[in-house]
């Protein structure tokens, strides 16, 4: 008879795990990485759905909330579509707002805390630093003022 002895697969199993633990180890994880730049694009998407677009108060196309929940939100992709939403999977802290976790852009491009205002009194002065955490590392996106300029 020709057979595995138990004492044979268990070895066999006890070696593959180790291989799979050091493999993952090894393998870089780009998930703060791409975060940080789906986050950038989706600002630079609502910064460029306000230019040319007149409106004061807060609308869902120029505004953007910075939380893991609105952001995993995505209201351009539809049903019908086979195109699977992209998940944030870092934390996300904001510093330089004091109106919550919005900001919102007006027809040039300006940001403003929270929504826009006729009178300026919402338009942002400092920066703003967005720190996405994942997994003990950190990667930060800094809002410009007046220009909507990120970095």
């Amino acid at each position: 008879m020709k057979a595995f002895t138990l004492l044979e697969l268990i070895f066999v199993i006890v070696i593959m795990g180790v291989l799979t633990f050091v493999g993952f180890e090894y393998i870089p994880n780009n998930t703060l990485d791409m975060d940080t730049k789906v986050l950038a694009q989706k600002i630079l998407n609502k910064k460029s759905n306000a230019l040319g677009y007149y409106y004061t108060g807060k609308n869902n196309l120029t505004c953007i909330t910075f939380s893991k929940d609105e952001l995993n939100k995505d209201e351009n992709i539809t049903s019908k579509t086979n195109v699977e939403k992209y998940k944030f999977k870092s934390d996300i802290s904001v510093y330089g707002l004091k109106n919550g976790n919005t900001v919102c852009f007006d027809e040039i491009g300006r940001v403003f805390d929270g929504e826009v205002d006729d009178n300026l009194t919402n338009l942002l002065h400092n920066y703003i630093i967005i720190k996405l955490n994942f997994r003990n590392e950190e990667r930060n996106i800094t809002l410009y003022p007046l220009t909507g300029a990120i970095k």
